[in-house]
């Protein structure tokens, strides 16, 4: 049963309505009053609107660095700095970065997009390669756009190992070239800012294990808690995100931007976070606002450690989660995708949220709430010894990050049967939803009165008379759409 407002959902003509609602006639003055009552029922306070224009953009931080057109005029990049390039159309830049022989080292390259830009999935994007002295490559990376018109920050790094596993050529000491290159997919002129940072693991002392950990890693992921969530702002990009813990967190989005947060993670322990809108339907008519919310984890060197998936279903808030596998140095050699091996480090993870405009504008007014809700689970343990300050190089935790894991990893889950913090402010959809056991309860009411009005009508009319097209439309949950995989996200 659809109950039509002034926000008709995208795909669905008024003329379809109408085609629906003819079949059944015999129960329409029953349905008209139900949709009234429905639609009072579930409208929830509002932010005022917004433009999507006013979404803030990524945060680059960094020394202002200009990549040269070629390796021979490459500018060196050195070790726990930041950087700031811009990259155009089609443009590719050339970095030089000087490793030895035993550092394990990591060159990350963040290009973010202005939110709103007409960017083209899968087309749309950056590629960073890592390559020797007699220009082998060691690492590549591509990172797309994967949602049309979403434009969000790309990130990722290569990374040069020196174990027995990695590429036998990339190991040597010497100069290394960083190449960062754009494809460009749209005709978006416009030159993307370019983050870029060179971290340099110390080396085990004794020599790494090279042995991947064994684990029960794939089983059901830690469940995220509930209760009340307390504010906090994200940070614009890696460089100012604020350090968040085991807990239920919210943040007020502009659609189209992406926020971004800390988590110390620990040895051993994994991160199983949830981001979900403040509003859902069942309606069909709100079902892209399970498109409209996106999250991704990077490791502490800004590698991509895991999408996020999917997870609402049809009467739940459009949500969407990502469950790493436990940190452990021997992930780097573990034969699976790279959402394992980005698990190999320790420090400060990060999670960036982003909130897709066309999919939220429709729905959804101005500045939108999003809840975080976030555990560190796992048990903590030493990991291997490094042969210099690791902490310092930015891998693994100061004093005060490892209390803070210790205390995530203990903390009790909070029972919620609803799975919704107390007070939390909430948006109103423009279009109607099934958003509560009240509304559910009135659904069921008004149902039994159109489905009597219908019986009573046939049994008047004679058989065969409106009573098949009555008995065929009795499920209201009929033709809703369950909420499946977004496409790209």
């Amino acid at each position: 049963m659809t109950c039509w407002s002034t926000g008709m959902p995208t795909g669905t003509t008024r003329g379809d309505a109408m085609k629906h609602r003819s079949r059944d006639r015999a129960g329409l003055p029953a349905v008209a009053a139900l949709c009234a009552v429905a639609t009072m029922a579930v409208q929830i306070p509002v932010a005022a609107a917004d433009s999507p224009t006013g979404a803030r953009e990524y945060k680059v931080r960094g020394t202002p660095v200009q990549g040269a057109g070629s390796g021979a005029d490459a500018p060196s990049l050195r070790p726990g700095r930041t950087y700031a390039d811009r990259l155009g159309p089609g443009e590719k830049r050339f970095y030089g970065v000087d490793l030895d022989a035993k550092s394990a080292a990591y060159v990350s390259a963040v290009a973010a997009p202005r939110p709103g830009a007409g960017v083209v999935s899968y087309r749309d994007g950056v590629t960073v390669t890592l390559k020797n002295s007699a220009g082998g490559v060691c690492d590549t990376v591509p990172r797309r756009i994967e949602t049309k018109g979403v434009a969000y920050p790309l990130a990722d790094y290569v990374t040069r190992q020196t174990g027995s596993g990695s590429v036998a050529s990339c190991r040597a000491a010497g100069r290394y070239l960083v190449t960062v290159e754009r494809q460009a997919g749209s005709a978006d002129p416009e030159s993307w800012p370019l983050e870029l940072r060179l971290m340099v693991e110390p080396p085990v002392k004794g020599g790494s294990t090279e042995q991947a950990p064994e684990g029960s890693w794939h089983a059901e992921p830690p469940q995220p808690p509930s209760g009340s969530a307390r504010p906090r702002e994200g940070g614009r990009g890696f460089t100012d995100a604020p350090l968040v813990s085991t807990g239920v967190w919210k943040d007020d989005f502009e659609p189209g931007e992406t926020h971004f947060y800390r988590v110390p993670v620990a040895w051993g322990q994994q991160i199983s976070a949830i981001a979900e809108l403040p509003a859902d339907g069942a309606d069909k008519s709100t079902s892209l606002l399970h498109q409209a919310i996106a999250m991704r984890a990077y490791n502490p060197a800004r590698g991509l450690a895991k999408r996020g998936t999917a997870l609402a279903q049809e009467g739940e808030r459009p949500q969407t989660e990502v469950s790493t596998a436990p940190a452990a140095y021997g992930n780097r050699y573990a034969k699976a995708d790279y959402s394992v091996r980005a698990m190999s480090l320790t420090g400060g993870y990060y999670l960036a949220v982003t909130l897709n405009p066309p999919n939220v504008e429709p729905h959804l007014d101005g500045t939108v709430p999003v809840t975080l809700r976030l555990r560190i689970a796992g048990t903590t343990h030493d990991g291997p010894s490094y042969a210099g300050n690791a902490v310092k190089a930015g891998f693994g935790l100061t004093d005060a990050e490892k209390q803070e894991a210790r205390k995530a990893a203990s903390s009790p889950i909070q029972t919620d049967p609803m799975g919704r913090p107390v007070g939390e402010h909430r948006a109103t959809l423009q279009t109607v939803a099934y958003t509560s056991f009240g509304t559910g309860s009135l659904l069921l009411i008004g149902l039994g009165v159109w489905i009597l009005t219908a019986r009573r009508r046939a049994a008047a009319d004679g058989p065969g008379d409106g009573m098949a097209d009555g008995a065929e439309s009795a499920d209201p949950t009929t033709g809703q759409h369950r909420y499946g995989p977004p496409p790209a996200w």
